[in-house]
């Protein structure tokens, strides 16, 4: 099993209006393999992705599995994620952002430059 893990809700899978929690690998390819499906309330203000993390180690433990140990936590700035990963794993892991989530949101602010120019300048110092 891999050392790292992506976890985050999208709003692209809905289902009676709640976000589907989402929570996988990637190999050295950089294809993403699910292995956590969950459908919450809300992703920010519930322990949900704790759970969904729990259940993962239980069903490793089901299957005489090692339990999952990963080193990184790859997703974007929502502290519930952050929170309920160490409740689970403990803080002994590196935190990796989105580049997709952060780029959109700098790209969002630097519309207000005016000029073509500094707006290019800015995304290509990032």
């Amino acid at each position: 099993m891999s050392q790292h893990i992506h976890a985050d809700a999208t709003y692209k899978l809905i289902w009676q209006g709640f976000p589907v929690l989402v929570i996988g690998t990637t190999d050295l390819n950089k294809p993403f393999h699910p292995f956590g499906l969950a459908i919450c309330s809300n992703e920010k203000k519930t322990k949900d992705f704790e759970f969904i993390f729990n259940s993962i180690q239980i069903g490793m433990q089901k299957i005489n599995k090692a339990l999952l140990q990963p080193t990184a936590l790859i997703l974007d700035a929502v502290d519930s994620i952050k929170n309920d990963f160490k409740n689970v794993f403990n803080d002994s892991y590196n935190q990796i952002m989105y580049w997709a989530h952060m780029k959109r949101k700098v790209e969002n602010c630097i519309r207000q430059v005016d000029n073509k120019h500094i707006r290019k300048e800015l995304m290509d110092d990032i």
